[in-house]
């Protein structure tokens, strides 16, 4: 056992020995003895007893040493004795070791041999060699075999130890030697050689001449498992042996045979092709350093290359070297050869003609020959030479042209594939290089081929089985290299792009290959899917890329880089022509099934739904004609449809692709404008191909999978991903672009993009609802009514933070069209960020409060916001909801006094109710002291704005915060105008909107400013930034509240419930008075919200009573909203013509069983050629159970009521708290009367010729702060004292120098001061606007420049002033066109369109059928096809007609829509006074302006609530006209009016101080005798008359005993006296025309009726349109020469008149007549009944007045003055006696205190003016039309406009 010192030692010689190798003198005993020690010491192994020196059973010590000691073989000695029969003993048993010798003995020669010289070592080795013959010899001796007998070594092989055989054919000594060499031949079996490398004595036997013997070599070489051999393992033995192989191939090619001394003993084989086969096996094993070896006179590669012109069986072989060699040394086979040889080689295969038999004799097209492949390993090891594009041409050439002759015949298919092959992998091959040069020659080689290989490719003689396979590949060539066209397009496009800004010096020159694109589209045939495919994904790849813009490369135009700019261009149109051509073909001469098919391969979906969002119109044109023809649809958004219904992955996948592909392409192009406008078009309607309601996908559960984990449900987050990331590079990147487009271009784009991204937002909710119903997450969501916030929601809301922070910049845009979008875009981003408590980023928020601090800087020439003082104020409101709460004491002072000059801020927990915000799904828990009682259960009046009834007297703080923005979105009122709604109903406006939900949180309050009457302290910058913002959402507040509460409570309702009162649900709410004054805010609320709501449930009573049309519809989608439940319905049956919803209307749901029923509010409503389509909200209210809204369920629907004025007054109810003059309501505080010098009062009526009572009330009202009441009782100039206030007011004001338009710069001037005027009917406000329209300013007409305009729809202006309503305002500023008439057009057009398109598919059916039935007529069949293709074809033109006529009507629509709403704000902001009715103040449209003065015509005849809306606007005073002693407000229900509900605000302000209302006391319309009766009762005789009123109102009856002025008839037959009264009227002044100058009136509708019909049958049905007949009620506000007044109530034992002795209706029915009162009634009657009347009586008795006329007067009934044109006259006395109403006639429901409709059609004739001729004209025939009035009577709705 050797020691480690010893180890060490010889580790130590052995290392020193190899790096400096010692000759025998230096190898002294020293070295070799303690190595030979150790290596003899080594045992054998225990495994085999045989020792092993050099395998890897020997350590590497062990290997050294016995490679040291081989130098022992010179020395001689016993030791050395010892040693060599030790390696005798290795070498005998171990093939390894003998292995693992001729390696040492290779690598020892530059190791521990390297000290001796070459010779020195041959000699060695030759003496060593003979050796190891000897040690083999001696051992086949041992194993029994005599060598010197041959024929025992014949017949013994098998008996030869396998360690021996190794070693006899791995040292060519031995193998050399005969007996040897004989024994190997007899092929010994071989069990355990070493498998790598073959010994190098195979090599010989593999070209033997038996071929026993190659059988046998090939057999054991075929053994390595590593080909080739490393060069260490090339041994001496490998070179004799390659040395011996090369000589007689050699030989045998020249004819010598092979018996040279090289080639001595061996007995290689005479044939030529056994020699290369076995010199081919031979190749494979040499290491490739060999190989590249050229010795001296022949190696390797020349033996190959040399004998490439034999002829004969062994070409095939050569040719297989040569391969081989190609494959092995690539370039390397040159090297040394001369730069034309390649070329000659090629030439001696090329012109070989056993090469072409080698063709000739392929018989299978399926084939693949290998001598085939050489040409691309050639072309691969000269790629890099000069010569490669001609080797390369001649090579294709060869192929493609000589080898296609017929003589290959078979081989054609073969060669073609061949060549096919060899060109794509150059293709592939250049296309990832740099080197042109090779891109080049390889496209110039296809363009030349480029016909052969289209031909093959697509052609029709090629499309059979045999070249099938090279019709694929060519076609995967074609593909390739179309492909890499589209590509270098891309690429160029780039690289342009990278020039522009700077990046690069050189502008890319692009080429394609334009003959092998026209090619392919030329051959492309109808019935080649494949070649369509293909194509079709080529396209697809660059569709998005639009032609360079000129503008935007104007420089390089103008450069000497033109021509490349052309080029790029001209690559794009010859890289599309004939792509529509070829789609469209196979769409239309193939059978739907086979498009279908089309469609359904892998990727073609995606890739047509990338073209379908293409910019080129021919790829989108092209991918619509296939979709369209696949699922028989026509428009685009059908298309988008059909393939989301019926390939939702694909069409999902190709979504992504381009919008991938945008938001990487768009930012690096100097503009994308054709490519962002497409898809803002396209995914608008993507949009609502899976948003809209019910038709939407994503409402669809089969199409959302949602138990596929790769559904479309799970694609949705990744959609709006991408669609919010696309959003984010147009705001970016499109001022950038603007550059190089015009402007009107671009705001048409622009602008729809904007409204896209709302479309967006609008639909997010149903986008995350579909996400989440493959999540964990859709069962926890809906908790009872509420919807959480998902994980996508959240992750929804950040993608909007990039959308929203672009958008920011977008606010200073000069276009007001454009700003306007962008700000309604703002408003609805972040109200979405609001509603679900995700905030903006920091950083978002900067950008949008910088933009209000500069707007309030003022600062002039610095770059600011465009946005108007309105929507700064919005946009301040809706970023302080998200700054972070905090109180901030600014000091601790002792409080003073409250000034009373401070905006009231309402009281605590009610205020914070009243004007909480929406959280649309987010749920709120229930303050602590609410838990249990939410008060919205308890009764048919919910206190639905307070948090508690508790009077806590804690101290309460201002509603500040965030939660308390009332907002009620857009949709919730009705317009009073008719104008179409502007922009989204979300958004900024409605940022305030609160929501209510049965379990209030308390609200968060938001961050304030206490601030204690510090004194002498300047407000700080945030001292005054928080005031603004408190500004802003009061301002808010007043305009949009919330109306949520209202709508909770009434659909909470059990529509089916009897009663006067609402359905009550627990406890009824006490009704209170209107007291005069009210405590607090809290005290106002808990008087009127009830009261409101007993008027809201008496109008659905009335409702019942109507005959409304009801119709079947079918829930389609259901969701929850807070607590209330949305749904989506549609009625598919046709409806009446008019039959529409409006967003206030109200509809009754009930089950077709007719048991259950529940209310809703419409909230949308769309009507189609195809049905009906609406969105309705309910209110689940517990106690309701399960009613059974289902999805898809049927319910009956019928129209109940309209919500519309309700809304307003409730709003104004929410919202009072935040108006201005809110404590001036709560407590009046009317001012006295100013003292008012007469010199002032001469002037006033001397410029507007007013009297004296009417220039007091001008000049006091107008220096009255706050309120301002006029009382005009009848005839006073009511009208024009409004005249004269507005002359005076305008004079006063400052002018505007110039004109204001919403958005415009700073520089502008402010808006001028305006004026509101209002009053509750329609009539009266047609009325005063008709005057001052006119231009009267008093009573007298002026010439004036005053801007009136009247609000209102269309059918509730009168005539007389349809010149200044606001619609026909704007027409004009349009330039007189008629708005719809471009549509009409556009829309005409499409319906003809759409008839074409149905005509073409019905001639088209009709050509199938008969196509089906024709039998054996093959002539009729192509005609019938032909004619199927050309109406296909006709079908996808109109279809693309179709869909650029809509997109060119919306984008129309529009822009009209932007001019309108520009105009519209124009006309306002130029106005000088508005006029509206009050309910129509509350209209949007007003929402921009202020007010400097809001004036209430008629005040005391509208109830305080409607009153409150129009003093939403800031204003400093409000001046209310009207007469508390005529008609009160009309309410509809009984009940509320006993608590003063139908008390008007003028009568409760009077009340407070009676002395301050200034009256016009000057009556200009009765006689004399006529107006002292009401002087002296209902004005304590201060009514005077005018000058000259007697003469004034003379007439020529008066002198007549029977009439006079005025007269009281005495009587019970009323109806009788009435008719005899008119007929010797008319009969004794026959001269005088009485047509529409007399008035029949009475207090009773019935009554009316029956006088009427009195009349008709007495004078004719005519007589009707010559008389007025009307109940009081109804002939307010009119006059006319003689009223003939019934009072009907008669009888001896009747004590009460009832109505009669409303002293208000007395008043009006008294005051009606200019010239003639007569009043027929049972006087004894009417004085024991009322004390008014007994004065009235007693009057007419003292003036002797009094007449009795109790029979029929003889003196009235001689003749009619006019007999009726349609029969005889007649006579009192002929006509049928007449009956009275009985005594106790009722009182009708709807007269008396019937609401009065003010939004209804009931306008009256115009008052006559006192200064008129009494000459009357006939009016316009008005009431034939007012069928909804109170004149012909018919139930009307409440509210309804």
């Amino acid at each position: 056992m050797t020691s480690d010192v010893e180890l060490s030692k010889v580790k130590t010689l052995l290392t020193s020995a190899r790096d400096a190798p010692v000759h025998t003198a230096d190898a002294t005993d020293d070295v070799l003895g303690p190595i030979y020690s150790y290596l003899m010491k080594i045992p054998p192994s225990a495994s085999d007893q045989t020792y092993h020196w050099f395998c890897s059973r020997a350590n590497q010590l062990t290997i050294g040493a016995a490679t040291f000691l081989l130098r022992l073989f010179a020395y001689d000695s016993p030791k050395v004795d010892a040693w060599k029969r030790r390696l005798k003993s290795c070498l005998a048993g171990c093939c390894q070791c003998i292995k693992g010798l001729g390696e040492v003995k290779a690598s020892s020669r530059k190791t521990y041999f390297g000290a001796f010289s070459d010779d020195v070592i041959r000699g060695f080795y030759s003496k060593f060699d003979d050796w190891e013959l000897s040690v083999v010899v001696e051992a086949l001796v041992r194993s029994g075999i005599d060598l010197s007998d041959s024929r025992l070594a014949a017949r013994t092989p098998q008996e030869v130890p396998q360690p021996v055989l190794y070693h006899m054919v791995s040292n060519m000594r031995v193998f050399r030697d005969p007996r040897v060499f004989s024994l190997i031949r007899a092929c010994p079996p071989i069990s355990d050689w070493p498998l790598v490398p073959p010994p190098p004595g195979l090599f010989i036997l593999v070209m033997d001449g038996s071929s026993d013997v190659r059988q046998w070599a090939k057999a054991q070489i075929t053994k390595s498992t590593q080909v080739p051999m490393l060069e260490h393992q090339f041994v001496a033995g490998h070179e004799l042996t390659l040395e011996a192989v090369i000589s007689a191939l050699t030989m045998s090619c020249e004819g010598q045979g092979t018996t040279t001394d090289s080639v001595l003993p061996y007995m290689f084989s005479s044939d030529s092709s056994e020699l290369w086969a076995g010199f081919s096996q031979i190749l494979r094993h040499l290491p490739t350093e060999v190989l590249a070896k050229s010795s001296e006179g022949m190696g390797c590669r020349r033996i190959v290359t040399g004998h490439l012109h034999d002829i004969g069986r062994q070409f095939s072989d050569i040719l297989r070297c040569l391969l081989f060699l190609l494959k092995r040394l690539g370039n390397q086979l040159w090297q040394g050869e001369g730069p034309e040889y390649p070329q000659v080689v090629f030439d001696a295969i090329k012109d070989n003609t056993s090469f072409c038999d080698m063709l000739q004799d392929l018989k299978s097209a399926d084939e693949k020959p290998w001598f085939l492949s050489w040409f691309g390993e050639y072309l691969t090891s000269i790629s890099d030479s000069a010569m490669y594009a001609d080797v390369l041409a001649r090579i294709v050439d060869f192929l493609c042209e000589e080898l296609q002759h017929e003589r290959f015949q078979e081989a054609r298919p073969a060669v073609m594939h061949s060549a096919v092959r060899l060109l794509a992998s150059q293709v592939r091959k250049t296309q990832s290089e740099e080197t042109s040069q090779r891109r080049m020659a390889v496209s110039s080689v296809l363009d030349i081929h480029a016909e052969v290989f289209i031909s093959v490719a697509f052609g029709r003689s090629y499309a059979n089985s045999q070249w099938k396979e090279v019709r694929s590949a060519a076609r995967e060539l074609i593909t390739t290299s179309l492909t890499r066209d589209a590509s270098e397009i891309a690429k160029s496009i780039t690289t342009s792009c990278e020039f522009l800004a700077g990046r690069t010096n050189v502008f890319p020159v692009c080429t394609i290959r334009e003959q092998m694109w026209k090619k392919t589209y030329e051959s492309l045939q109808t019935n080649d899917t494949d070649g369509v495919v293909a194509i079709i994904a080529i396209i697809a790849e660059f569709s998005h890329i639009d032609f360079l813009n000129k503008v935007a490369y104007r420089h390089v135009r103008s450069s000497p880089d033109a021509q490349a700019f052309d080029a790029i261009n001209r690559c794009l149109t010859i890289s599309r022509s004939g792509f529509l051509d070829v789609v469209s073909k196979l769409a239309n001469y193939n059978q739907t099934s086979f498009v279908l098919d089309v469609l359904h391969r892998p990727g073609v979906a995606r890739d047509v739904m990338v073209l379908m969002l293409s910019p080129i119109e021919d790829l989108q044109g092209a991918a619509k004609t296939l979709v369209g023809q696949a699922f028989d649809v026509d428009i685009r958004i059908d298309c988008f449809r059909a393939l989301f219904s019926n390939l939702p992955d694909s069409s999902f996948e190709g979504i992504f692709s381009i919008l991938e592909r945008y938001v990487h392409y768009a930012p690096h192009v100097p503009e994308a404008c054709s490519l962002s406008k497409s898809l803002v078009q396209c995914l608008t309607d993507v949009i609502e191909v899976l948003c809209s309601s019910p038709e939407g996908l994503l409402h669809n559960d089969l199409f959302l999978r949602p138990k596929d984990k790769e559904g479309p449900a799970t694609q949705i987050p990744r959609l709006w991903n991408l669609m919010t990331r696309s959003l984010t590079v147009i705001f970016k990147r499109t001022p950038l672009w603007s550059d190089y487009f015009e402007i009107p271009d671009m705001t048409v784009w622009m602008r729809d993009a904007l409204i896209f991204g709302r479309d967006l937002l609008a639909q997010w909710r149903v986008m995350e609802s579909a996400s989440v119903t493959v999540t964990d997450e859709s069962s926890s969501l809906v908790t009872g009514s509420f919807r959480k916030l998902s994980r996508m929601g959240k992750n929804m809301m950040g993608d909007l933070q990039p959308v929203v922070s672009e958008l920011a910049r977008w606010m200073r845009l000069s276009d007001e069209e454009l700003l306007h979008q962008s700000f309604a875009l703002l408003q609805t981003v972040l109200e979405c960020f609001r509603t679900t408590r995700v905030p903006p980023s920091k950083a978002t928020l900067a950008k949008l409060n910088k933009h209000v601090e500069d707007f309030r800087k003022n600062t002039s020439g610095a770059v600011k916001t465009k946005l108007d003082s309105s929507r700064i104020a919005q946009l301040e409101d809706a970023l302080a909801s998200f700054e972070e709460e905090e109180v901030e004491v600014v000091s601790v002072v002792r409080a003073s006094k409250a000034r009373p000059t401070q905006p009231h801020k309402p009281p605590p927990q009610k205020a914070q109710a009243a004007a909480r915000k929406p959280s649309d799904f987010v749920p709120r828990k229930p303050a602590e002291n609410e838990q249990l009682k939410p008060e919205v259960m308890k009764g048919a009046f919910p206190k639905f704005q307070r948090l508690s009834t508790s009077t806590s007297t804690s101290v309460s703080k201002p509603p500040i915060g965030s939660s308390i923005l009332p907002t009620a979105p857009a949709s919730e009122d009705s317009s009073d105008s008719g104008s179409e709604a502007e922009g989204m109903q979300s958004g900024l406006a409605a940022l305030g909107k609160f929501q209510r939900s049965p379990k209030v949180k308390k609200p968060v309050e938001r961050r304030q400013v206490k601030l204690l009457d510090i004194q002498n302290q300047a407000k700080s910058a945030t001292m005054e930034r928080l005031q603004r913002r408190e500004d802003a959402r009061r301002r808010a507040l007043r305009l949009k509240p919330d109306t949520t509460g209202l709508h909770r409570t009434l659909l909470s309702w059990n529509y089916d419930h009897d009663g006067p009162d609402p359905p009550t649900v627990g406890g009824k709410t006490p009704l209170l008075h209107v007291p005069d004054t009210f405590q607090d805010y809290q005290h106002y609320l808990r008087v009127f919200e009830p009261l409101l709501l007993l008027e809201c449930w008496s109008q659905i009573v009335q409702s019942k009573e109507e005959v409304q049309g009801v119709y079947d519809c079918r829930i389609t989608s259901k969701q929850f909203t807070d607590d209330f439940v949305d749904l989506d319905a549609t009625i598919s049956e046709p409806v009446q013509k008019d039959w529409r919803l409006g967003e206030t209307d109200v509809v009754l749901l009930r089950h077709p069983e007719g048991k259950k029923s529940i209310m809703m509010k419409v909230r949308s409503f769309r009507s189609s050629p195809f049905g009906s389509q609406m969105s309705l909200r309910c209110f689940m209210h517990p106690t309701m159970g399960d009613i059974g809204l289902q999805i898809n369920t049927v319910w009956s629907l019928k129209k109940i009521f309209s919500l519309s004025t309700l809304h307003r007054e409730y709003g104004a109810l929410v919202a009072l708290p935040h108006y201005d003059l809110f404590q001036m309501i709560l407590t009046p505080k009317l001012s006295a009367t100013p003292p008012i010098e007469q010199r002032e009062v001469q002037h006033t009526m001397s410029a507007y010729n007013v009297n004296e009572p009417q220039a007091r009330a001008i000049i006091g009202s107008l220096k009255a702060d706050g309120f301002a009441l006029i009382q005009g009782p009848p005839g006073t100039g009511k009208t024009s004292t409004i005249c004269g206030l507005v002359e005076a007011f305008l004079h006063k004001r400052p002018r505007a120098v110039t004109s204001i338009h919403v958005g415009k710069t700073a520089a502008s001037s402010e808006p001028v001061k305006k004026i509101l005027l209002c009053a509750p009917s329609n009539a009266a406000i047609n009325e005063i606007a008709s005057r001052l329209k006119e231009g009267y300013r008093g009573p007298q007409r002026k010439a004036s420049s005053l801007k009136v305009v009247r609000i209102g729809t269309e059918k509730a202006i009168d005539i007389s002033v349809k010149d200044i309503s606001l619609d026909y305002l704007v027409e004009q500023k349009l330039n007189g066109q008629t708005p719809n008439d471009t549509s009409k057009d556009a829309n005409s057009e499409i319906n003809v369109l759409r008839g074409e398109i149905e005509q073409v598919k019905q001639i088209k059916q009709q050509k199938l059928d008969e196509l089906a039935s024709v039998r054996d007529n093959n002539a009729r069949m192509v005609v019938l096809e032909e004619e199927i293709k050309k109406l296909n074809s006709r079908r996808m033109t109109l279809t693309q007609q179709f869909d650029r006529l809509k997109d060119k009507q919306k984008s129309d629509s529009r822009t009209l829509d932007a001019v309108r709403r520009r105009v519209r704000t124009e006309v306002l902001q130029e106005a000088d006074v508005i006029c509206s009715t009050l309910s129509g103040a509350g209209h949007e449209t007003l929402e921009q302006l202020d007010f400097e003065m809001v004036i209430i015509d008629e005040a005391a005849q509208s109830i305080e609530l409607s009153s409150l809306i129009p003093l939403k606007f800031r204003c400093q005073r409000c001046i209310m006209v009207g007469d508390p002693q005529q008609l009160p407000p009309t309410v509809l229900s009984q009940e509320a009016c006993k608590y003063q509900y139908n008390q008007s605000l003028f009568v409760r302000l009077q009340k407070h101080r009676p002395d301050a209302v200034h009256l016009l006391s000057i009556q200009y319309r009765m006689h004399p005798d006529i107006s002292r009766l009401p002087s002296r009762i209902f004005y304590q005789g201060r009514l005077l008359d005018g000058p000259d009123m007697d003469v004034k109102t003379k007439q020529p009856w008066h002198s007549h005993p029977k009439f006079g002025t005025y007269r009281f008839f005495n009587n019970t037959t009323e109806s009788q006296v009435a008719l005899a009264l008119y007929a010797r009227l008319c009969k004794e002044f026959s001269a005088v025309d009485f047509d529409f100058r007399v008035g029949v009136v009475s207090m009773y509708r019935g009554q009316v009726l029956e006088l009427q019909r009195a009349f008709e049958q007495r004078f004719g049905r005519d007589i009707k349109d010559k008389i007025h007949f009307h109940t009081v009620d109804g002939f307010q506000g009119q006059e006319k020469d003689v009223i003939i007044l019934s009072c009907v109530r008669a009888g001896p034992g009747l004590q009460s008149v009832g109505f009669l002795s409303d002293v208000r209706r007395m008043n009006v029915a008294i005051t009606r007549a200019r010239s003639s009162l007569f009043i027929l009634g049972h006087a004894p009657t009417l004085e024991r009944s009322d004390e008014n009347w007994r004065k009235v009586i007693q009057d007419a008795r003292d003036r002797s007045l009094l007449t009795e006329a109790n029979v029929t007067p003889k003196s009235f009934a001689e003749s009619s003055r006019r007999p009726p044109s349609s029969k005889p006259s007649q006579t009192i006395d002929e006509q049928p006696p007449i009956n009275d109403p009985p005594a106790d006639l009722a009182i009708p429901s709807d007269v008396g205190q019937k609401r009065r409709l003010v939004e209804g059609v009931n306008g009256e004739p115009s008052t006559s003016r006192p200064h008129e001729t009494r000459t009357m004209q006939p009016p316009q025939k008005r009431f034939k039309k007012e069928k909804g009035s109170i004149f012909i009577p018919k139930k009307n709705k409440p509210g309804k406009p």
